[in-house]
Parts: structure tokens; sequence; C-alpha cells
């Protein structure tokens, strides 16, 4: 399926995917019991019939149990209509498009709720890159200089649009022409943050956004933590490039390892709590990564050869992407000293919101880049 492509009618035969909503409902998000509820009832329709007259007490949680008995699968009709009119595809467990990737982990959503080519998410080469939201300049730069070398090289990146590296990897990808996926907290009529909008567009465009939770579901603190899970079980493997001993990134990285997926880890320096969490990596066993190549060498892979790369530069190159008209503004203001958000404002009249979009639209096209301290150059 396309990008923006609505599905149409299903088979006869197939499950309604009302059903597989009431199910993911009563089941609740990151159900540790999913798997197992999946595995003895394929059919959630066989399920349906067997709530009130078969005792589920060694399956289902009290609270599970309830929801299966007082909601129908009629009342989730309203919520395929609201999807279709936003171009929002759910991907229920049955059909052809759910990952398989996903199928190993014991806590699978029966619905994944896309926008874009869904046809990625059984992409060959799926790999995650996460980190800290506050980087570096060395973990900013240690990051694209990975992602776009896996990018190139045909991975899809998949990491969780986050301020930081997430956001950055992303970047990479796009700036390489290359799809990417986006594990996000939220529905997909929000955006957090909300100056990441222009990039979920983006990603949209050329990729995918994937959510276990439906249209009008507002983010919150416990939602960004079960979706780690959702990035790690998508994923081959996943790099870390820069984070805390404990943060959000590590708990990533936890959920891989419950997976069985590959760790792989960016050495950092001893003396930053950045890198703490990464360098204990190391210590712990994760496979050390300087360069996207050391990656692709894991997995038997090899980035495009530098006679090929260079012979075909100009048809291969990454698309251009076009200015809005507040970036044409704000990249007038731009220096290569740093700047902060503030003056840039100041500089151009432009509200935080338009300039932290216009400063986004420049980066994804290589114009401008950003420093630490919130502060934005040209590159």
């Amino acid at each position: 399926m396309r990008p923006g492509e609505v599905p149409g009618a299903a088979p006869a035969d197939a499950i309604p995917r009302e059903v597989w909503l009431w199910l993911a409902n009563a089941l609740g998000p990151a159900a540790p019991n999913a798997a197992g509820v999946l595995d003895l009832f394929p059919d959630p329709r066989d399920l349906l019939r067997a709530r009130f007259s078969q005792d589920l007490s060694a399956l289902v949680t009290p609270g599970q149990l309830q929801a299966l008995q007082q909601t129908n699968p009629a009342r989730f009709a309203p919520v395929l209509a609201r999807c279709r009119d936003m171009s929002v595809v759910p991907v229920c467990w049955d059909e052809a498009a759910y990952p398989e990737l996903l199928r190993q982990i014991p806590s699978p959503p029966p619905v994944l709720f896309c926008r874009g080519d869904t046809a990625l998410l059984n992409a060959p080469f799926t790999f995650a890159m996460v980190g800290t939201r506050r980087p570096s300049a060395y973990g900013v730069e240690a990051t694209a200089k990975i992602a776009r070398c896996l990018a190139e090289t045909g991975a899809v990146l998949v990491s969780g649009m986050a301020d930081g590296l997430d956001g950055e990897s992303h970047k990479a990808a796009l700036q390489a022409g290359a799809p990417t996926i986006a594990c996000i907290a939220f529905g997909h009529d929000c955006c957090y943050p909300a100056r990441n909008r222009k990039l979920k567009e983006l990603i949209e465009r050329h990729g995918l956004t994937v959510s276990e939770y439906p249209p009008g579901t507002q983010p919150q603190r416990n939602y960004f933590l079960q979706r780690n899970r959702l990035i790690a079980g998508l994923s081959r493997g996943v790099c870390v490039a820069e984070a805390r001993r404990q943060s959000g990134t590590m708990n990533t990285v936890a959920q891989a390892l419950d997976f069985g997926r590959d760790v792989f880890s960016v050495p950092g320096n001893i003396f930053s709590p950045l890198c703490e969490g990464t360098n204990r990596l190391l210590v712990e066993g994760a496979v050390p990564a300087t360069c996207g190549e050391d990656i692709l060498a894991h997995y038997g892979l090899q980035p495009p050869g530098t006679e090929d790369a260079d012979a075909g530069q100009e048809e291969h190159a990454p698309p251009a992407v076009p200015l809005t008209e507040d970036a044409r503004i704000l990249r007038g203001a731009l220096t290569f000293q740093p700047q902060g958000l503030d003056g840039l404002c100041a500089a151009t009249g432009l509200p935080p919101g338009r300039a932290m979009a216009a400063l986004t639209n420049l980066e994804l096209a290589g114009i401008s880049a950003q420093v630490p301290g919130r502060q934005f150059l040209l590159k």
C-alpha cells in the first residue's frame, strides 16, 4: 500500500476490523498477555462468543474481562470512519501487512494505526537509531554519520520522532532520500512535540508513522515507554548514539534485549554523563559502533561502493526539500555563528512555533544545523 492510500473493502471472509479494535481496546496498550490471547484466539470472534460462557480468568485480567463483556465491536465503527477521513490505515493482526517482527514479541498490538507506506512494516532490514533528547554536538554528529550510512545502504531506520537523536536519525534518512519509520505515542491527529509536525508530515510522505493508539488519543508519559517496545520490536537491531544510564533510551535497549535484538553502542566520552549509558552497554557486551560500516559488517552487508556511488552521485542524489516562505525568511537571518531562537524570532518577526518549523525545514534541506544550547547556524 502506497503513502496516503486508503484500503478498499475487506474480503468477505476477513475478520471485521471493528472486532480487532474491540479486542485491542479491551486488552489495552502494551498488554503483556496479548500474545497468549492471540495464540488461543487467533480469530477474536471466537473470544467475542466465549466472553460470557467460558472461564477466561487464567487468560485475561479482571479489568480486561470487564472491557470484553461491556463493549461491542459496533462501538468502534466511528473509529474506522475517522481513520478513513484521516488516511490512517488500521493494520490488524491477521493481515499480511502486519509486521512479522512484532509477531515475535510477547506484547504485540492487535492493531497498528499507520499513515504512510505500510509495506515498510515488513522491509528486509529495519534498524533502530535512538538516543538522548538533549544530545551533545558529538552525539548529533555520530547519529547523522551512522544513520546516513545505514539509510544509503537500504536500511529502513526506525525511531521515536522525539527531540534530540531520535529526530536526528529520521532527518538523516530523509536527507539521504530514504524511507524511515516513526513510532509515535499518541493518535495521528496529534503531534508531540508540536514543533516536529513538519518532520511528521515529511516522514508520512516518504515513510511511515505507526501508533497503537487510535485517533483522538493524547500523549501521556507512560505511552512513551509503551511506544519504546514498538521501536525495538520492529527492528532487527538497535544502536544507541548517546544516552544517560537512567533514561527512556535505555528502556528501549532493555526491550530490545528482552526481544533478542542486537544492541550496538557508540563509544563516548568517559567524563560525560550523556555517555554513561552507552559506555555501560559496551562493558555489558553491546557491539561497538564507530561508523555505519561496523553495523553493516555485523549483518554481512556493505555500503555502496565508492566508484559506483561517485558514478551515480547525480542520479541518486536525494530530492531537494522545498523551502516554505518562513524558511526563506529565516535563512536570511542565519549566519555561521550560533544564534538562539529568541534572537532569530526578533530578527525575522516569526513567532517561536513557526520559527522552529522553519528551522526544521532548513535542517532537512541541509542548509542549517542545530548545536548544543538550542543554537542554530548555517552549515
